[in-house]
């Protein structure tokens, strides 16, 4: 999978967990939030500063959108703009978060720290041991991201890795309280202080998920439900704005030539749609595969909302694409796992 760390701000304790990351601490090396975050550089700082439009005539003038604007570092000495936000968007420090979970370290000892893209997001894994799944080992850990690109929030969840093939596991399940989303409002920092001083208290989280997947294991699907479910994880391709408004047009409607530029504008934006339907029909195709390999290797799960559930990981785990993320624990991957761990959950 490829990877969009920023500079060389990769930091990961013994084998790394997922695919293709950075330099690696020994497995004994146990080091705190705060100084794992320092040893990956990701303590850079971010603010918000307004942002102006400069009219015909020179003159500048402010607007109501800010700009999220990171620090000059070592390897890119320059200020960079990381996203434009509205006013009430509120940063929180590297250090802020780093000093919050350093008592959460000594519990969960810190797996992973990086960046992304410029700085437009820092994460951290967090081990929290390991538990036994379908029969299979399986190492359990609290993922921490904090978006600043303006669309994302401070994020905690909590996510297994099947270490037999290191596939990271990722459900939708909110109601079990394993993930949370913090928005970059005026209370960001207290809103984190808050969640995170009873993160330690949170065992029960991690049984409610382990339980969870055991229940998959426990029914057997017709060729209807697993279709069904990996449909859900992979729904068709939206159609692009312009195409959908055209739709049931026909040439008795239109004067000719309205008709025949309607035909030609259309054109390229079927072919686009299509091509996004066939990447859609590949990855499908491909959880299939991966579905019937898992059923011949494990003959007592075959069929059952695991299997499926596991293929589809797989496929986005392992699957070539555009996604740029240094794992699939969040985004679009982490997305389809969501969707196809609460359709096979409903099943049991």
């Amino acid at each position: 999978m490829a990877s969009n760390i920023f500079g060389e701000r990769s930091l990961v304790r013994r084998q790394p967990a997922w695919h293709g990351l950075g330099q690696v601490m020994p497995e004994d090396e146990k080091i705190n939030a705060l100084d794992a975050m320092a040893k990956a550089d990701i303590l850079f700082n971010i603010e918000t500063m307004p942002m102006f439009t400069k009219l015909p005539d020179g003159t500048e003038v402010q607007t109501d959108s800010f700009a999220v604007v990171r620090e000059p570092v070592g390897d890119d000495d320059q200020h960079r703009v990381l996203a434009t936000v509205g006013k009430e968007w509120t940063p929180i420090q590297a250090k802020d978060l780093g000093t919050m979970l350093n008592p959460i370290s000594e519990k969960f000892p810190v797996e992973t720290a990086g960046a992304l893209g410029k700085g437009e997001k820092i994460f951290m894994t967090l081990d929290a041991g390991n538990s036994t799944i379908a029969n299979e080992d399986h190492q359990l850990y609290w993922l921490v991201t904090d978006h600043r690109d303006g669309g994302g929030a401070l994020t905690i969840a909590f996510t297994p890795v099947r270490v037999v093939c290191q596939n990271t596991l990722v459900t939708g399940m909110k109601n079990a309280k394993v993930s949370v989303n913090l928005k970059h409002t005026a209370n960001i920092k207290t809103d984190a202080q808050f969640y995170l001083d009873i993160f330690t208290k949170m065992n029960k989280v991690q049984e409610t998920v382990v339980t969870a997947m055991n229940s998959l294991t426990t029914v057997t699907l017709v060729e209807k439900q697993v279709n069904a479910i990996i449909d859900t994880a992979y729904p068709k391709a939206s159609q692009p704005n312009r195409l959908r408004l055209a739709n049931g047009f026909t040439s008795d409607d239109l004067p000719k030539a309205v008709w025949n530029k309607i035909l030609k504008e259309s054109a390229p934006l079927k072919e686009q749609y299509q091509q996004r339907q066939n990447r859609i029909d590949t990855y499908k195709a491909g959880a299939k595969e991966k579905l019937d390999i898992f059923n011949q290797e494990f003959s007592d799960l075959a069929n059952t909302p695991w299997a499926v559930y596991n293929a589809i990981v797989e496929t986005e785990d392992y699957r070539k694409g555009s996604d740029n993320s240094p794992s699939a624990l969040y985004g679009r991957r982490a997305d389809v796992k969501a969707r196809a761990f609460d359709s096979a959950l409903a099943l049991v």
